[in-house]
Formats: C-alpha cells, structure tokens, sequence
C-alpha cells in the first residue's frame, strides 16, 4: 500500500481519541508532587502560541472496501505559550485515534508546551463505505487558530465490482418456444487483487454460474478481472424469478450479485395486471383495457374464456383484434355504479389442450359523489 500522506479527519475523536481524564504521559505539566496535573482551555486561558498543520487536507484517492489506513497529522507549537487540546470531534468512521507530543502519547485537556512537535495519528477503516466519502475533524482548545477544521477525501471502491451489475434474462421464451435453447450472459467481475472462487454459498438452482478462466489484470494495474458465464436452466417455466447469487473467495470476502429472470410462455399480457380505476366521480364510465398477444409471430392462440366475479357494477367485454394472435379484454365501469367501493376479478381460462395457464386480475374502484 502507497505511503499515506499525514491525515485530518480520520484522525481524530469521534473515534474517541483520547480520555480528558486521562493521566497522559510523565513529560507533562508536573505539580510538586511529580503527579501530571491535567489543564482545560478555561484554566490555561488563551493562549497566543499558533497551532500550526502541515497541511488541512489529504485525498486518498482510490482506496478498497474493508482495509484500514494508518494516518498520522504532524503539527507543531509555534509561539511563547503552551496549547491545550480540548476536544477533537470528527465526522469519519475512524478508529484508534491518538495524540502524540515530542514522541509520547498525550491526552486532552492537557497542556502542549511551547516549541512543540506532535502528531494525531489514527486508522481510516473503509469498511462501512462506498463511492466518495468526504469527512471532516474539528479541534478545539484554547489557542486563537480554534476551532481548526481539517478534511478527507477519499474514493471507496468495492472489493468485487461487477459489470452488469446483475445477470439479467430479459423477454426469455420458455422451454419448447426458446429457439436458443441455452441462454447465457457473461459478467466481469474486478477484484481488488487476484481471487478464485472456493464455493458457491448461495446459488439459484434455475442457473449455473463458471468462471471461464479468461483472467486479466485490472486496466490500472491493481486487481484481477474474472468473465462468469451465467447461464440458464433450459428447463426454468415461465414466470419472473429472482435472487441473489453468494459466492465465498481465497481474499477472506465474499462475492455476490442480482440474478434475475423473466420467461414468458405461449401468451403475453399487456400490461401484466389491469390498472385499477382508482377514485372515480359517480355519473362517468372509464374503462381499462389488458391485451392479450401471442408470445411469438408464429405461434397460434385458441379464444380464451373470459369470466368475471364480483361486484355488479362493471362490464367486460372480449374483442378479438387479430383472429388467432391479439385479443383485448375491456372492463367498463357503470355510470350508475354506487358511491363507494367495489372489486372485482377478471378470470382468464385457455383450454387444457392450449398447455397455457389460467390468469387472474384483480380490478377496484373506488366511486364518489360527483362535485
């Protein structure tokens, strides 16, 4: 890992850097006794010594997920004055934070004698984040430079990115009706450094998931690009599925990805589901209309049955657009449909014959008084 240049905010309290209760380190103000004798910014007063950072921000660039960074912030005391530290308070998930002075630990709320040098180290831990994380640390005490705020930047990438984000089959025929009977999609998948997979925690059993072995080196150098072919099972019936494909790997992290299907059979609806009527004024008579169409040009459908149960206040109606390819179901409501809810379903029955399945649709209206 690249040399850190000295940090700010992930250095400092809100990792809790540091106890003011502390005893700190033997080098600090002594009473006669030789006991450290702790000072707040409101006993010491102010102070006119300056509090002086090498710099006020740092960008790490581009770091990986779960890795954690040692940053140190030097500083020193300029001036004829000590400075007293009394709360360092931090927007970052650092960890570990600590203030050093002339070599040894120091704690808050005691005084930094004049000519000072020091340092605030901590750890960055990228773990919780993903994509551009900023943070910031501000230092309070009793010098004229506090409140001092300093900054990070950094760009957090996943251990595993992949490219689609998801094996996604799409508009898929299913079984006799596919003419690719094999379907596959190919995913890259970027390490941050050469991985395999040791086992498959979780896996659809509708797909089979294999690494080709056409492994490649990251573009910028760093980390290993693998190509998983996906592919799905030729005998998945129609319907939409859905999962999450977990994967454990020799660099201690797991890799995981969406899969997700959709297969149609021998008919397609349009849309999938009748859109309810929502609130309608009493006196009107809106209809919604669902198509009915052959999943491929060459494949003829038989008249399906249209049934309707519910209440009596719509109208449904069966219109053959394209004899044998295209039908369309009308549901009407009534204009002298009473104030009110009502629901209903809408039944879709095919032939045993046909090998298609039935369908339902639910409808609902919810009828007011007219304004």
């Amino acid at each position: 890992m690249k040399q850190l240049p000295a940090l700010i905010c992930v250095l400092v309290a809100a990792c809790g850097s540091g106890d003011p209760n502390h005893q700190g380190n033997q080098n600090g103000p002594q009473r006669s006794d030789g006991a450290v004798a702790p000072m707040i910014a409101i006993e010491a007063g102010k102070s006119v010594s300056h509090f002086v950072v090498e710099i006020n921000s740092v960008d790490l660039g581009d770091v990986y997920q779960h890795n954690k960074f040692p940053l140190e912030f030097p500083f020193s005391i300029q001036g004829s004055d000590g400075i007293v530290i009394t709360r360092l308070t931090t927007s970052c998930g650092c960890t570990d934070a600590r203030l050093e002075v002339n070599g040894v630990d120091w704690a808050l709320g005691e005084e930094i004698p004049a000519g000072s040098m020091g340092v605030i180290h901590a750890i960055f831990d990228s773990r919780a984040y993903n994509g551009t994380k900023t943070s910031s640390i501000t230092i309070d005490g009793n010098s004229s430079d506090f409140p001092m705020r300093l900054s990070l930047t950094s760009q957090v990438k996943p251990v595993f990115a992949t490219t689609p984000h998801m094996a996604r089959f799409a508009g898929i025929l299913s079984g006799s009706l596919r003419r690719n009977q094999n379907p596959q999609r190919t995913l890259e998948v970027l390490g941050s450094e050469p991985w395999e997979i040791s086992r498959w925690v979780d896996l659809p059993d509708w797909v089979t998931i294999v690494d080709s072995g056409e492994n490649t080196v990251a573009p910028d150098g760093v980390g290993e690009i693998h190509k998983l072919v996906v592919s799905l099972d030729p005998d998945i019936a129609e319907g939409r599925y859905s999962a999450l494909a977990v994967a454990e790997t020799n660099i201690g992290h797991q890799l995981s990805f969406q899969v997700y299907a959709e297969l149609y059979g021998k008919v397609r609806y349009f849309p999938n589901r009748l859109v309810g009527f929502n609130l309608v004024e009493q006196g009107n008579d809106p209809e919604r209309r669902l198509q009915i169409k052959a999943s491929v040009d060459w494949l003829e459908l038989p008249i399906p049955d249209i049934i309707y149960e519910g209440a009596d206040v719509f109208d449904v109606i069966l219109d053959e657009k394209t004899p044998a390819k295209e039908y369309v179901i009308i549901v009407q409501l009534r204009p002298e449909a009473e104030i009110g809810r009502h629901s209903g379903k809408v039944k879709v029955t095919w032939p045993a014959s046909s090998a298609i399945p039935d369908r339902e649709f639910p409808i609902s209206v919810l009828v007011r008084a007219p304004r």
